[in-house]
């Protein structure tokens, strides 16, 4: 895209189409891996039958707020990131 657009404009459609995708989608893939080390530590800590299923529990709750997060971020990314884009294309 840089060689095709120039420098400025190429970093301009990069930025506009990539970065709200990455400043959202990232940390919620972070933060679901390391719910699910913790989850791992503390089954691997606490064997008892209670806590691991309390611990599965709360795993499974945030993975599923997690995954509302990923979908209402999928849709912004379809709707706001393709307008932003449009928008610095006709910029450009």
């Amino acid at each position: 895209m840089i060689a095709t657009l120039g420098v400025k404009n190429g970093i301009v459609f990069i930025l506009s189409s990539m970065l709200l995708q990455n400043i959202i989608f990232i940390p919620i893939l972070f933060a679901l891996a390391i719910s699910g080390i913790r989850l791992y530590k503390s089954i691997m800590k606490d064997r008892r039958r209670e806590n691991i299923k309390l611990e599965i529990l709360r795993h499974t709750i945030f993975s599923a707020i997690l995954a509302v997060a990923l979908v209402l971020a999928s849709f912004a990314e379809t709707y706001v990131s393709s307008n932003i884009l449009m928008l610095t294309l006709k910029k450009l």
